[in-house]
């Protein structure tokens, strides 16, 4: 062994993960200031912020692809999966956690309820 590699990279290496990954169907600027806010009250209401989530702009998806990502969990928000994923329901696939909802644009009252139940079994609030 060289002598000198024993001195290379002393410093540790660390993996960061994204526990949790949004999915959204649109670049989020063109999400009204409205939108935004309702994607943070739904965040906050399972003890999550805005500025902890990785963000994904994807009109269609195939969850494999985000396993880059490391997450425990996906919320997705008006894209289409290749895999048959139900709506407002909590679904495992490739090893983490994904509910997915309509658009920020389409969620109403009944919707938001589906999505909130859906969010209190996968967060366990």
């Amino acid at each position: 062994m060289n002598p000198l590699s024993t001195h290379l990279f002393q410093e540790d290496l660390y993996y960061f993960t994204a526990p949790i990954v949004v999915v959204l169907a649109r670049a989020w600027e063109t999400y009204t200031a409205e939108e935004r806010r309702l994607l943070q009250k739904i965040l906050t209401s399972v003890k999550v912020d805005l500025n902890a989530v990785q963000m994904v702009v994807q009109p269609s998806i195939e969850l494999k692809s985000l396993l880059v990502y490391s997450p425990a969990r996906v919320l997705i928000f008006g894209s289409e999966t290749r895999e048959n994923i139900a709506t407002y329901q909590e679904t495992p696939a490739q090893g983490f956690t994904v509910v997915r909802a309509d658009d920020l644009n389409q969620l109403d009252e009944e919707k938001k309820k589906n999505l909130w139940n859906a969010l209190r079994r996968m967060f366990g609030a």
